[in-house]
């Protein structure tokens, strides 16, 4: 039986940022102090709840399965629950108390390009697919799909991921849910679209 998919990504789409949080976040990256920015620093990138209920709101009315397209699919997938970091316990603690099953993870491709771990993901599993959506906070590399699958939850555009300070990325929301419903009910699975 054929099933509608929702690629996922995490950072963005289940929580929201804004400029000054984006930038601790980018500061601890360079200062090699992610986990302690996690750990002491609560801030935007934690997983909001009422983000999981959209998206719990977009399975129950199109009944369909998440694949983890995200940056966070690695330290999620197959990774015993004693040994996830806090926030994905949180993510995995409320995916299941929300009946939100998540099926598989996008391939890793060579130069990290999404459109192509997507686009591998649905080649080899385009025979059980009947329909998909994307959603994601970024498009710079999801261009192929953006007038068809591609649900942008902010307006991000390439290079210009902190933009300004009063820039804010609160994450999914509803009419960000209202459209991938629309897409996942309402669209036939369109040609795949080409990739290099």
């Amino acid at each position: 039986m054929k099933q509608k998919i929702i690629f996922l990504d995490v950072d963005g789409v289940l929580n929201g940022y804004d400029f000054w949080s984006l930038l601790g976040w980018n500061v601890s990256c360079l200062l090699h102090i992610q986990d302690w920015y996690r750990k002491h620093i609560r801030n935007s990138f934690t997983i909001h709840k009422e983000k999981i209920k959209y998206l719990s709101k977009i399975v129950a009315a199109t009944d369909s399965k998440v694949v983890m397209s995200s940056s966070w699919r690695g330290g999620f997938w197959n990774v015993p629950y004693e040994e996830k970091t806090d926030d994905q316990k949180l993510l995995t603690d409320l995916l299941n108390k929300y009946n939100i099953e998540v099926i598989d993870i996008t391939p890793k491709s060579s130069d990290g390009r999404r459109d192509k771990e997507i686009l591998s993901w649905l080649s080899k599993h385009q025979n059980e697919v009947d329909n998909f959506v994307i959603l994601d906070d970024e498009c710079f590399d999801l261009e192929c799909f953006k007038d068809t699958h591609l649900v942008q939850t902010s307006s991000v555009k390439k290079g210009k991921l902190i933009m300004c300070p009063w820039f804010k990325n609160r994450g999914l929301k509803r009419k960000h849910m209202r459209r991938a419903i629309w897409i996942l009910n309402n669209k036939d699975l369109i040609d795949l679209p080409a990739h290099n």
